[in-house]
């Protein structure tokens, strides 16, 4: 496997920002259409080097059954969806790249990310961007918000996962120190806290949003993601356990959402014909995850 990356990842890092600069497209003009400016970047296609992406995202794929998933190819549709949810929440500092390596304007962005300290931009800061260099996303997939250059960086067309990241962007802004606060995520298990914050968010967002389609694929996604953040989390410390951990964790998470949906449907068939007044059930305490 690292035959294959190691000459890829090369060609990455010496093209570096001219090969992935941002194309001017109807993508700006759409970012910027609302009451606040949230600019967004995307990198230009590249056929080889997406198609390795692809293939290196087939362990996402996997955890979430769904082959959107590190797919490098992001629809306006999704862009737009977490546009609007930056918007609706003031978010208009935060950088949106889509499917882009730019290693020297993320370099820019840390320095000029006042809000969070010196102290944490400088050394966890500038850790994560050594392995964003030396570790593309841009190959290597898997959606985040960089709470030191305030960047969403997104490979997935999946609406679910990108608002999550536009949540997490949302709580570190919230935060009167988010420097140390997104110190302390990175920590395994600790980091939960901020997974748990953004899901219960998003859920909430598409509840007054979303359509009924896009709610239950956003249960679909969240369920089996969130169960292998935890799974990968906890099994970090053993090797290849975050790969191995995120898929038992995930399938943990489809399981719960298969046990949702069951009980949704119960509920709708114990509606009596008006709607308005539920039927008795024959267990009272049955179970309802939510």
């Amino acid at each position: 496997m690292m035959r294959l990356i190691l000459p890829i990842l090369l060609v990455v890092v010496t093209t570096g920002c001219a090969a992935f600069s941002p194309k001017p497209s109807e993508n700006m003009g759409v970012a910027q259409a609302g009451s606040t400016s949230v600019h967004v970047e995307r990198g230009r296609p590249v056929r080889l080097l997406d198609g390795a992406g692809w293939v290196l995202g087939t362990p996402n794929k996997l955890a979430l059954w769904d082959r959107r998933a590190d797919n490098h190819s992001v629809s306006s549709e999704t862009e737009v969806r977490l546009v609007e949810y930056l918007e609706e929440n003031n978010l208009d500092s935060v950088l949106v790249r889509v499917n882009q390596y730019d290693p020297l304007g993320e370099w820019q962005r840390l320095v000029a990310n006042k809000r969070v300290g010196v102290g944490w931009r400088y050394t966890v800061g500038t850790f994560g961007l050594v392995k964003y260099t030396l570790l593309p996303g841009r190959l290597l997939g898997g959606d985040w918000y960089n709470p030191y250059t305030d960047t969403v960086n997104i490979y997935s067309d999946i609406p679910a996962l990108t608002l999550s990241e536009g949540a997490y962007a949302k709580d570190v802004k919230d935060r009167k120190r988010p420097g140390t606060y997104a110190a302390f995520q990175e920590v395994p298990i600790v980091g939960m806290w901020h997974e748990t914050l953004a899901k219960n968010e998003v859920l909430r967002y598409e509840e007054s949003h979303g359509t009924p389609e896009q709610q239950e694929e956003t249960y679909r996604i969240l369920n089996p993601d969130y169960g292998g953040s935890w799974g990968g989390q906890v099994a970090s410390f053993l090797p290849y356990g975050n790969v191995f951990g995120r898929l038992a964790g995930a399938a943990v998470g489809h399981a719960a959402n298969g046990v949702r949906s069951i009980n949704k449907r119960e509920q709708r068939t114990t509606l009596s014909p008006s709607g308005n007044e539920p039927k008795k059930l024959a267990n009272k305490n049955q179970w309802r995850f939510q």
